[in-house]
């Protein structure tokens, strides 16, 4: 009997100190993923860093020429936004028109803009959305239409300007820009919660960046061809 008992308590202890082994295990491997996981992040956010600030960089003097400026999308990290006030970039009135001041600043801005995106930047940018907005006179059918049409027509326009002064970004330009129409769904507040009907009225420029895994996966891809 005692040597029964001895034995189940010898194996007991044995299977004890196996539990306790493999849960030290576990433990340093969760930990050391963690510090990882970590480490990993932390230089994918500072390579990120890097890009914005490359592209602020690169684009900086010239939106300050134009009294523009290159900010970060609150609603996602990866993207950068130029916003073009309706008093600069103008339409004829409930019409997807240019107006000659609008002309005047997209030749005067795409073809660097298109110079500078497919050139040195081109491994860091994934995408460029044009997006139309309205305020919010008239329905939410109508103002959709309206900000679609008057997204295209920056881009139709800006993809000439730029296939006359910068051909070699024409292609690279057009694979990479998207139109879309916002209408009223973004409107721009007044600290007393009134809208801002002129601030509403506007075009943005997005351009968001590649992540890191995209980065590296790109890289992988130049190397292979």
């Amino acid at each position: 009997m005692k040597d029964t008992m001895s034995h189940d308590t010898s194996t007991s202890n044995a299977s004890n100190g196996i539990i306790d082994l493999m849960t030290s295990l576990a433990m340093m491997f969760i930990l050391l993923f963690a510090a990882f996981f970590t480490q990993t992040t932390s230089e994918a956010q500072s390579q990120l860093q890097e890009h914005k600030d490359d592209v602020q960089t690169a684009l900086r003097t010239h939106l300050g020429g134009l009294g523009l400026s290159l900010d970060a999308d609150p609603q996602d990290p990866l993207t950068l936004m130029i916003i073009v006030p309706n008093n600069v970039l103008t339409f004829e009135s409930d019409k997807s028109t240019l107006s000659p001041q609008a002309h005047r600043f997209l030749e005067e801005a795409m073809p660097f803009y298109a110079a500078t995106i497919c050139g040195p930047l081109r491994t860091t940018i994934d995408s460029l959305a044009i997006q139309g907005h309205t305020d919010d006179r008239g329905s939410d059918v109508y103002n959709l239409h309206l900000s679609q049409a008057r997204s295209l027509s920056v881009m139709v326009k800006g993809l000439e300007v730029i296939q006359a002064q910068k051909p070699d970004a024409y292609q690279c330009f057009q694979e990479l820009t998207v139109a879309s129409g916002r209408g009223r769904q973004d409107l721009v507040y007044e600290p007393n919660n009134l809208i801002n009907h002129e601030k509403s009225r506007r075009v943005i420029f997005k351009i968001r960046l590649r992540s890191t895994e995209q980065i590296q996966l790109h890289k992988k891809q130049l190397e292979m061809i």
